[in-house]
């Protein structure tokens, strides 16, 4: 054991003095985590709350008891700010087993805002590897059987805004727009202060978020990121409105009603058959 410890060692040392570099290391992958821990931290309990909303909302539906506790859990997922980003499948287990395509679409959408979020917040970002990162993701993304289509305009019930854990969740789709934009809109240097400031505006926000229920936030917040990566930006926005469809689906009394609005809303966006 020690000998094969030591061989590693000198492999990677030699590796290392002969400038070659080992195919597993990445200066991009994590870099929200390794960089920026406190935007990572609110990020992981975004992605923690929009996991518990949904599951709760899809086994119980939405009525204003369970409304009330979710935002409660919600809030504390955010005062305990968790260092590492959710399993989906250990947080929405009924989701993902009784309404799998969906729950596919939530974990890909989810996948590819990571991954974005990473490649900007590289040490060895420039606009041609961001760009070169950004559509690498977004290759991937498409070829899923599980990325969004684009549907057909929706109205949104403004009923929805009365909702305590959706103006929670929107107001998590908030920080991540405007990260994404803090990120892309600055130098390595500057990006750690602006970032501090949405990190702050953010823990004050989410006491009380205001209810908006447009979904354009990467168009609204973060515009230098969605002229210089469009295709990812709108996606973005994409995937939120259908969170939002979704959310307003289980809002339906009947476990009956609620998969079948739910399996309707998947089938706009091309992932239901």
């Amino acid at each position: 054991m020690k000998r094969a410890a030591l061989l590693s060692a000198l492999l990677c040392a030699a590796c290392s003095g002969a400038g070659i570099h080992l195919p597993f290391v990445s200066l991009h992958a994590n870099a929200v985590h390794r960089f920026f821990p406190d935007l990572d931290r609110r990020e992981n309990a975004v992605r923690y709350g929009r996991w518990n909303a949904l599951e709760s909302a899809w086994t119980h539906g939405v009525t204003p008891e369970v409304d009330a506790r979710m935002a409660k859990s919600f809030r504390e997922t955010i005062r305990r700010l968790p260092d590492f980003p959710p399993d989906a499948r250990m947080c929405a287990p009924q989701l993902a087993r009784e309404a799998p395509r969906i729950f596919g679409a939530l974990v890909e959408s989810d996948r590819l805002e990571r991954e974005v979020t990473d490649a900007l917040a590289a040490t060895d970002a420039s606009p041609e590897t961001t760009s070169s990162r950004v559509e690498k993701s977004l290759v991937r993304y498409r070829r899923s059987p599980f990325a969004l289509a684009s549907p057909p305009p929706a109205a949104v019930d403004p009923r929805l805004g009365e909702l305590a854990t959706a103006r929670l969740l929107l107001e998590g789709d908030w920080l991540f727009a405007h990260a994404a934009e803090d990120l892309a809109a600055s130098a390595f240097g500057d990006q750690r202060w602006k970032v501090k400031t949405t990190v702050d505006r953010f823990d004050r926000e989410i006491e009380a978020p205001a209810a908006p229920l447009a979904a354009s936030w990467y168009r609204t917040y973060a515009p230098t990121f969605s002229a210089t990566y469009p295709t990812a930006a709108e996606l973005f926005d994409r995937a939120t409105l259908f969170r939002i469809e979704i959310f307003e689906a289980l809002s339906a009394p009947e476990a009956a009603a609620r998969r079948d609005a739910t399996r309707a809303v998947g089938r706009r966006y091309g992932v239901e058959r």
